[in-house]
């Protein structure tokens, strides 16, 4: 009997150490999976968000009246304004422009398919895109005189981190072209 004690007590320490094991990886695939549900909710939030400002732009482009830009004196264009509530986790969202093409954390300027679309990235996650109709021409806007004029020969708008935006659409033309002016500046490129 005494021999099937000491056989008992030699376990318990191998019992302890996989019991330890268990209970690691079981803390680590809850992290994970936290992790990436954290990554998936955060990427349907934008998504909601920008769905909702397409919706309200798609309703400025097809019945607003537009500011021409080559006219100093012309009335102000039809104007949306949206508010957004962007998670924390948010790397980068973008009106008209892929500001990280190589996915090497070096952004640029300049525009993606002439603007039509809405790029955004989580922390964690991999780059998405919204691909817009071709009636939705984003450009970031300059002040300028108490106006908002075309920053530079025209590029995308880029936010970066989370946070509430408030960000403002004006319906313009220039030289007949449609586009969708966004009042802002993103300090990210002169």
């Amino acid at each position: 009997m005494k021999r099937m004690d000491n056989i008992a007590a030699d376990m318990i320490p191998n019992r302890l150490l996989i019991s330890i094991v268990i209970i690691a990886v079981i803390t680590i695939l809850v992290f994970f999976g936290y992790k990436n549900l954290s990554i998936t909710s955060s990427e349907n939030n934008v998504e909601q968000e920008c769905r909702e400002i397409e919706s309200e732009l798609y309703s400025m482009v097809s019945s607003g009246v537009a500011r021409n830009l080559s006219d100093i004196g012309s009335d102000q264009g039809t104007i949306r304004s949206c508010c957004m509530n962007l998670p924390d986790n948010l790397v980068y969202l973008s009106f008209g422009v892929d500001p990280d093409p190589k996915n090497n954390g070096n952004y640029q300027s300049g525009l993606t398919l002439n603007g039509s679309c809405i790029f955004y990235k989580i922390d964690g996650g991999s780059k998405k895109v919204i691909w817009l109709d071709e009636s939705f021409k984003f450009r970031e806007g300059k002040l300028f005189s108490d106006k908002w004029f075309l920053k530079g020969l025209g590029q995308g708008y880029i936010i970066r981190g989370g946070g509430k935006v408030n960000l403002v659409f004006e319906l313009v033309k220039k030289d007949e072209e449609l586009l969708i002016l966004i009042h802002g500046n993103d300090n990210i490129f002169p």
